[in-house]
């Protein structure tokens, strides 16, 4: 049988599908929409620069000539051997080749190219390898055995590759596939075979411009409803669609303020939601295929209000802080008949933070997270109570879990690999596995069915300045490139930034200078992604926590001679680090416990001469102020910004009880205290507070989004120096989630 035979049949059955998704080694393609998926920091690709990938897929792990690249893909058209070059160069950008030897395409001198990642199918009734670079074209059931195709020579035609040839090509792939039942191979080294779980189906539900996120299925796993922001009106609503293509249908009307987090009752008659302003938290509830909303409750922190149903849908499950807004997050029940609440009992000690229950789809257990962002892991308990059990050890920021179907599955995001990417865990025995899918947010899986939605996360946060004048002067784009940018410090002098970012394919620690207009590379560890930095007071050092593993270790770079050490223990695990004014002495902020980070004063660190002194317990976040040789730092335990000696040991709060300060996302610049407050959605203020004086000024109105609420100031506080996400085009995919045999 030849399995390239019929190229027409073949045609029409991919014509059937309606959209043609490959994944090439580590990334998911998507044809029709011109995208790599699993890199929506990368713009579009070109229609001819698809066209040079599909050719190459066609013929993956053989050379393909210039020649009949150029015959195929420009067609009757004058060119030059340029055109071919810049597609590659394309293509090769989208993937992230930049290493040698290449990973995905390779350039054979004087001929032509030649694939050499592996391809595979995503759509159709089932997944399984096509083609790989370097071993067998198809591999087939072990219990039938199929021939070889025969081997074709690569014409030299004149006839252009458009999108139905595009098509073509990629259905010829698909028959092939069903030809051998679709049967998923393992990988070198047998590590796919170990799996256990398997995705497929992978693909795009929406693709519409502006953003569309928190997505939640039905429990029949037939509809799905999420939140949308239209730029243009500047609106967010709730919307409902089937997941075969459909229709949207407004749930709620729009307006200024933001409606998100729809969650669907068990029975799927209803969906309750939350609608936010900048200082309001309502919850509401709407008719499962729309209608008259009704007013649940009131909730008291719109970032952590996150909720469930009970399995028998008379109440919500959720979380709030004790003391009425100044203790620990506890998780209780509101009774939607009487609008009672109640307080779990369960075994929890003093400093527990936990938040977003969910209960499993048949009611026996109840999974929560405990821990604030960005440290945060899955516990699981029996419903009725007990003790809680940890199932995750990634200490991590997780946005987002669900319970599979089976009971035994806990699908969340974390960004403890450097990337926000989709993991899968056994609540039985704690066996993790990354399901390959990324960059992804906050998954929903079906109560009744292997179907799973998530937030496919297409934004850029890109280094940024704004004049703070009066003026209204514009901001400006520092070292652009296509991708993010995380957590930049300027250098003592004011000459340097340094900062994180992803734009080398992981994330690590780069330099930019004012003078040369330049940003240069310092790590290049990619298995080791780099979290956050901090200068040293003569500018000529950095500490950078980096992810090792399950660890963040501190290190220490000398930017002169680009050589790193480690300065932490080997089993710690490092939430900052900073000097002390005294830059022979670090200030390193390890974490014990989900309750517990403990800042420790060391002296020759990474020695074996090493000593350290515990100095605060319950640190969420601290600078060293060269100025008032101080510490300041806020707490998870004492609400306020605290300054402490750091030749004394007497503490201060600094700001005045009612100042509602911020735990996270403020600096401290030649003795004053640049703070963000009033978060909404979109929107937040600048302010600057005078230790000294009291005074509490507001500098600034940011309306725009924040992914993150890392920023610095220059000296005269003149500038603010950030990462706003300046392109937001979140989409909401879907997968199908099963266990391997």
């Amino acid at each position: 049988m030849n399995l390239y035979a019929s190229p027409q049949r073949a045609t029409d059955t991919l014509l059937a599908q309606p959209n043609l998704r490959l994944r090439v080694g580590d990334h998911v393609v998507d044809v029709g929409a011109l995208r790599i998926v699993t890199r929506p920091e990368s713009p579009r690709l070109t229609s001819k620069a698809m066209a040079v990938l599909i050719e190459l897929v066609r013929q993956v792990g053989a050379t393909v000539t210039r020649e009949h690249l150029l015959d195929s893909v420009w067609a009757d058209r004058v060119t030059t051997p340029d055109v071919l070059t810049q597609a590659i160069k394309e293509l090769r950008r989208a993937f992230a080749d930049d290493g040698k030897p290449p990973r995905y395409i390779e350039t054979i001198p004087k001929v032509g190219y030649r694939l050499v990642a592996s391809v595979l199918a995503l759509d159709g009734p089932g997944t399984g390898v096509l083609m790989d670079g370097g071993d067998a074209v198809l591999a087939l059931p072990e219990a039938e055995e199929a021939p070889a195709p025969a081997a074709e020579p690569v014409p030299s035609r004149r006839s252009g590759v458009g999108v139905g040839t595009i098509a073509a090509v990629a259905a010829v792939l698909l028959v092939a596939l069903a030809a051998i039942g679709y049967r998923a191979l393992s990988v070198r080294g047998g590590a796919a075979a170990a799996a256990r779980w398997q995705t497929s189906d992978l693909r795009a539900l929406t693709s519409d411009p502006g953003a569309e996120y928190r997505p939640h299925l039905s429990p029949d796993a037939t509809r799905v409803a999420f939140g949308t922001f239209n730029p243009q009106e500047f609106s967010e609503r709730l919307v409902m669609r089937s997941v075969e293509p459909s229709q949207r249908i407004f749930l709620t009307q729009g307006s200024n303020l933001v409606d998100g987090f729809p969650t669907w009752s068990p029975d799927g008659h209803r969906i309750v939601f939350s609608r936010v302003g900048l200082h309001s938290c309502e919850m509401f509830m709407v008719p499962g295929l729309g209608g008259a909303e009704q007013h649940v409750r009131t909730c008291q922190e719109a970032g952590s209000n996150y909720f469930d149903w009970t399995p028998d849908g008379n109440a919500l499950i959720s979380s709030e802080r004790a003391d009425g807004g100044k203790g620990d997050f506890e998780l209780f029940r509101f009774d939607l008949a009487s609008g009672g609440k109640q307080v779990l009992a369960y075994e929890r000690a003093a400093g527990s933070q936990d938040l977003d229950a969910r209960y499993s789809p048949d009611g026996r257990l109840l999974a929560f997270r405990r821990g604030l962002a960005p440290y945060s892991d899955l516990f699981v308990m029996p419903a009725d109570g007990g003790p809680p059990r940890q199932v995750t050890h990634v200490s991590a920021r997780i946005r987002g879990y669900a319970w599979s179907a089976d009971n035994r599955t806990l699908v969340y995001s974390s960004d403890h690999s450097g990337m926000q990417a989709l993991y899968a865990t056994d609540v039985e025995d704690g066996h993790t596995e990354a399901l390959g899918i990324a960059p992804a947010a906050y998954p929903d899986a079906a109560r009744s069915s292997d179907a799973v939605v998530y937030e496919i996360l297409r934004t850029r946060e890109r280094l940024t300045t704004l004049p703070l004048r009066p003026d209204g002067a514009p901001m400006q784009l520092l070292a652009p490139s296509t991708g993010n940018d995380y957590g930049a410090v300027l250098s003592p002098d004011g000459r340097r930034l340094a900062f994180a970012s992803d734009r080398s394919g992981q994330r690590q620690a780069w330099l930019y200078d004012f003078d040369s207009d330049t940003a240069t590379q310092l790590t290049d560890a990619l298995s080791m992604p780099i979290l956050s930095v901090r200068w040293s007071p003569s500018a000529d050092r950095l500490l950078a926590v980096r992810r090792n593993g399950a660890i963040r270790q501190l290190i220490e770079i000398d930017l002169a001679s680009r050589r790193q050490r480690v300065l932490s223990r080997a089993d710690e695990n490092i939430v900052f680090g900073d000097y002390d004014f005294d830059a022979r002495n670090h200030l390193i902020a390890v974490r014990l416990s989900d309750r517990d980070t403990r800042l420790y004063r060391v002296q020759q660190a990474g020695t074996a001469q090493e000593s350290r002194q515990p100095i605060l317990p319950s640190i969420v976040s601290a600078q060293v102020d060269p100025t008032t040789r101080s510490l300041y730092y806020t707490s998870g335990t004492e609400p306020g910004l605290h300054r402490r000696a750091l030749d004394g040991e007497a503490d201060e709060r600094v700001t005045p009880a009612t100042l509602d300060f911020p735990r996270i996302g403020w600096r401290v610049v030649g003795g004053r205290v640049w703070y963000l407050a009033e978060l909404g959605v979109r929107s937040a203020h600048l302010r600057e507070f005078d230790p000294a004086g009291g005074s509490d000024r507001f500098v600034t109105k940011l309306d725009m989004l924040l992914g993150s609420l890392d920023f610095d100031v220059t000296r005269a506080g003149d500038v603010l120096i950030f990462s706003p996400i300046a392109a937001e085009d979140t989409d909401i995919g879907f997968f199908r989630l099963r266990r391997a045999p």
